[in-house]
């Protein structure tokens, strides 16, 4: 059996729900922009040259996914490969009562987002710096990921794991890595440029995978 594969525009309501978001937690999302930058000179989380409004389109990219029915859903959610924090700390800002996992194999970075979320006062969320493939995680959860894996090797990385659905920021261009996966999924690719003006968004997708039952 193949993987089934649809595709669905994001609604224009979609990005004006975004923004209000935005707007609610402005303060604290500021001042995770602050916070990021600061480790950055420090660190490299980022492309070094990387301009704040870049930083600000790539948090309200983050938060797209709280209007998607697998995010509603979702009572725990790991942020795999997060990097300098992103999507989880917008996503954990913006939904207090979820619990979040924020994941990365590189210690410093998690070294950088452990101070970030004290900084914020963030307290649904902890983080872990190993292999995805050795967090425990006993209870259903979401697993995302923002350009930080392939399709294939997130999903054999966390076989053993009890993810519900595997969501990734991605490009619209991501057959390719579903070749070396045998079992067939179900896969929704959220189109975000389709309905919205911002150049930001042009090619790029939220995937969303989802395993088919026997």
């Amino acid at each position: 059996m193949k993987h089934t594969i649809s595709y669905h525009p994001v609604p224009r309501e979609t990005f004006t729900a975004v923004d209000d978001i935005f707007r609610a937690h402005h303060s604290t999302l500021e001042a995770y922009v602050n916070q990021l930058f600061w480790w950055n000179k420090r660190l490299n989380l980022v492309s070094r040259d990387v301009s704040r409004e870049t930083i600000t389109e790539h948090i309200s990219h983050s938060l797209i996914l709280t209007q998607l029915e697998c995010f509603k859903e979702a009572k725990y959610v790991v942020d795999a490969g997060t990097g300098g924090g992103l999507p989880g700390i917008p996503l954990a800002v913006a939904n207090p009562e979820k619990e979040f996992l924020l994941n990365d194999i590189v210690t410093k970075k998690i070294l950088a987002v452990r101070q970030m979320k004290k900084k914020l006062s963030l307290e649904n969320a902890d983080t872990a710096d190993r292999s995805i493939s050795e967090i425990s995680v006993k209870q259903p959860f979401l697993l995302v990921s923002k350009h930080a894996f392939k399709i294939d090797d997130l999903y054999n990385l966390t076989a053993g794991l009890p993810w519900t659905n595997l969501v990734f920021y991605k490009g619209l261009d991501f057959k390719d890595e579903l070749a070396d996966i045998k079992n067939p999924l179900n896969i929704s690719v959220y189109v975000l440029f389709e309905n919205s003006e911002n150049e930001f968004y042009k090619d790029k997708a939220i995937v969303v995978v989802t395993k088919i039952s026997d």
